[in-house]
């Protein structure tokens, strides 16, 4: 069964409740502010007072809001217009973070402005997204692009709600609600295909983008050497094609003997040498362990064919034919 998480947005109000003592009317906030989203005035002090204030979110916990006079003056030397959004959000919230001080607050007046668009950044909801970014404004960007994708699963109406929901969750999986309430929403959460998938791309794209699959092969080797067997036996694969298409300008067409012939070849071209032929039969042999679960691989096997296809293939993609 798939994780529902729709259903703790309907519970949002319920866990502000246990965690704040209060519920909150975020609709009414962001009618509010219609006329900043429509781009009919500037962001003003008034409007960040209201955000957060004590009775309209529970924000105010969290950052001592300056006088309105400080804000005011803050503010109007900006004369900060919040729409239209332009393509690249970024120098609009870096304005934002210099008027008050900080990249959470601007995430704040962004997701009541903006709800379609935005959420409230907090390093608690990127560790929950399992996303990474290099700058804090690259994570905060990354991070409203992965809650529009979690709208989009969960059939959400907005980046805000999204946000809110997965906010109840985690309050939820923390214990709010009570041990068994708890074990439940980990439990659905974990067990959800998309939302692991999801997980894994996040952790392995920096590696795969940085490194390639050889090196993610040499991380999984120590405890699944079958899969880093795997991983290594495709860019193997590729690898070859790539030969074959440099030195020969050929396709490769996949049939029995098809790889040893290549290898052949290439030997008696000067491509490779005999000692390298013999090895890079070997770890073919690996190879059809792997892919066929005859026999599984050993990890001695495998780390030699990480360690081969590194050394004699990956320069075929530098060498120029002739």
């Amino acid at each position: 069964m798939s994780f529902d998480l729709k259903s703790y947005l309907d519970r949002f109000a319920e866990v502000c409740e246990l965690r704040y003592g209060h519920r909150y009317n975020f609709g009414a906030v962001e009618k509010r502010l219609a006329q900043l989203r429509e781009g009919k005035r500037w962001l003003v002090a008034k409007d960040v007072i209201h955000i957060f204030n004590h009775d309209t979110t529970p924000h105010a916990g969290y950052w001592k809001v300056p006088s309105e006079k400080e804000l005011d003056m803050a503010l109007r030397k900006q004369r900060l217009y919040l729409s239209p959004l332009p393509a690249d959000v970024r120098p609009l919230v870096q304005q934002l973070v210099n008027a008050l001080g900080g990249l959470s607050q601007a995430s704040v007046v962004l997701r009541f402005v903006h709800p379609e668009r935005f959420g409230i950044f907090s390093i608690t909801m990127t560790y929950l997204l399992q996303i990474q970014r290099p700058t804090a404004m690259d994570l905060f960007v990354a991070f409203c692009e992965e809650l529009s994708e979690w709208r989009k699963q969960f059939r959400l109406s907005s980046v805000a709600e999204t946000e809110m929901a997965l906010w109840a969750y985690d309050q939820i999986s923390r214990g709010i609600a009570g041990t068994v309430e708890a074990e439940k929403a980990r439990r659905g959460f974990e067990d959800d295909i998309w939302i692991q998938r999801r997980h894994t791309q996040h952790a392995l794209a920096p590696i795969l983008r940085n490194h390639g699959p050889l090196e993610l092969a040499r991380i999984l080797l120590p405890t699944t050497p079958v899969l880093a067997a795997m991983i290594a036996a495709a860019e193997y694969e590729r690898l070859l094609r790539v030969a074959l298409r440099r030195f020969y300008r050929q396709e490769f067409v996949p049939k029995k003997g098809a790889v040893e012939s290549l290898l052949d070849r290439l030997a008696g071209d000067g491509y490779l040498s005999l000692e390298h032929v013999a090895e890079l039969r070997r770890i073919w042999q690996t190879r059809n362990k792997a892919v066929h679960l005859r026999d599984q691989p050993t990890f001695e096997e495998v780390e030699v064919m990480i360690d081969r296809v590194e050394l004699i293939c990956q320069p075929w993609e530098r060498q120029r034919g002739s």
